[in-house]
C-alpha cells in the first residue's frame, strides 16, 4: 500500500490554497474495505490542517459507492451529525478534516468508562440526527423496494441463499423475522455500520461516527439492532449497548434526542436480524478468501466466526 504526496498535493492546492506542502503522510490501521491515511497540508504561513483521506484500494474500486459516501457524509454534517468535516472528493479519494479521538474498542471500554452513561446518550443522539436527514437530499441512495424491514429480510435471506451452505442457525433467524415483523416505518438514512469500532471516543465521549460506506435507505431501527449485538459488546455483556450501555437507556436517550418511541420488541427484532446479517456477512467474507479472489488472513478469521452470532441468535430465540 503506497501514496504519493504529489498525488495529492494539487488537489489540496486547489481546495485550501497555492503553496501548500503535504508532510506526514501515513497509512492508519483499520477500515477493512477502505484504505486510511492521515498527513497534514501546511500552509505557506506554517499553519498545519490535520486530514485523512479514505480510498479504494487498487483493483476493488467502486466509484458510484464513494460518490454516495461523499454524498452522506456531506448531508449529515450540513444537519449536525457528528462526522469528520468532508472537504474533497478527488478521482478516487475523500478527504476529511481529521478528528481526534481513539476508535479501538477494548481501549474505549478500558479508558474512558467515566463516560459510558453519556456516550450511550450521545450515540443516540447521533443516530437520530443520522435518521432525520432528508432522503431527497442524498438521491444517489437505493431504495429499498417495498417496506424496509420486510425489503431488508428479503435481502438477507436472498444473500443466505446464495452462498449454497446450510447454515440452520441463520435460517431459524430468518424464520423468526419472518412471524415477528416490527411496525412499519417510512424509509430514513442508515448508517449500515453503526457500531463500536466507527466512532472516535474521547475525555468528553463521542466526537465523531465514520465510516459511512453502507449507508442505505432503510428503517432507522436497524441502526440500534446493530449497536447491540454481542459481537461489538467487545465483553461487556452487561452493558448490551456498544458495551456502554443498556438497551433501556439507549430507546429512552433516542426518542428525547428527536427519534422515534421504540418498544422493547421493535430493538429485539433487529437485534434478531444484526446477529443474521452478521453471521452471512462472515459467510461472505470467507468466499473471497476460499475463492482466491482475495486470498487474507483478515477474511478468513472472519468467516471463523460465524458461528458466535449463530450461538446468539439460538441464545436470543430458545
Amino acid at each position: 500500500m503506497s501514496l504519493d504526496p504529489e498525488r495529492i498535493a494539487a488537489p489540496a492546492a486547489a481546495h485550501l490554497g497555492a503553496g501548500v506542502r503535504i508532510e506526514d503522510l501515513a497509512p492508519l490501521a483499520g477500515g477493512a474495505s477502505r484504505e486510511l491515511w492521515r498527513f497534514d497540508a501546511v500552509l505557506p504561513g506554517g499553519e498545519r490542517v490535520p486530514l485523512v483521506l479514505r480510498r479504494d484500494p487498487e483493483g476493488r474500486e467502486d466509484p458510484d459507492a464513494r460518490e454516495r459516501e461523499w454524498a452522506v457524509l456531506r448531508a449529515a454534517w450540513a444537519h449536525g451529525v457528528p462526522v469528520p468535516e468532508p472537504l474533497w472528493r478527488g478521482e478516487d479519494e475523500i478527504v476529511m478534516r481529521r478528528v481526534a479521538g481513539e476508535a479501538i474498542p477494548r481501549r474505549i471500554l478500558r479508558d474512558h468508562g467515566a463516560v459510558h452513561d453519556r456516550l450511550t446518550d450521545q450515540l443516540a443522539a447521533a443516530a437520530a440526527a443520522t435518521h432525520a436527514v432528508p432522503l431527497a437530499e442524498v438521491p444517489a441512495l437505493p431504495a429499498p423496494g417495498g417496506e424496509p424491514a420486510a425489503a431488508a429480510v428479503d435481502a438477507l435471506a436472498a444473500q443466505l441463499d446464495a452462498t449454497g451452505e446450510p447454515h440452520p442457525a441463520l435460517e431459524l433467524g430468518l424464520r423468526w423475522l419472518r412471524a415477528h415483523p416490527p411496525p412499519p416505518r417510512p424509509p430514513a438514512l442508515v448508517h449500515g455500520d453503526f457500531r463500536l469500532g466507527n466512532f472516535l471516543v474521547g475525555p468528553e465521549g463521542l466526537d465523531a461516527v465514520l465510516d459511512w460506506e453502507l449507508c442505505h435507505a432503510g428503517d432507522p431501527i436497524e441502526d440500534l439492532g446493530w449497536l447491540c449485538i454481542r459481537s461489538w459488546r467487545f465483553g461487556n455483556d452487561d452493558r448490551p449497548a456498544a458495551g456502554v450501555g443498556t438497551r433501556e437507556r439507549l430507546r429512552a436517550a433516542y426518542t428525547a434526542a428527536g427519534g422515534a418511541d421504540v418498544s422493547a420488541e421493535e430493538l429485539r427484532f433487529w437485534e434478531v436480524f444484526g446477529n443474521v446479517r452478521w453471521g452471512v456477512i462472515c459467510i461472505l467474507q470467507a468466499g473471497v478468501h476460499l475463492s482466491g479472489e482475495r486470498p487474507s488472513l483478515e477474511l478468513a478469521a472472519i468467516g471463523r466466526r460465524t458461528c458466535e452470532p449463530e450461538w446468539d441468535l439460538l441464545a436470543m430465540l430458545g
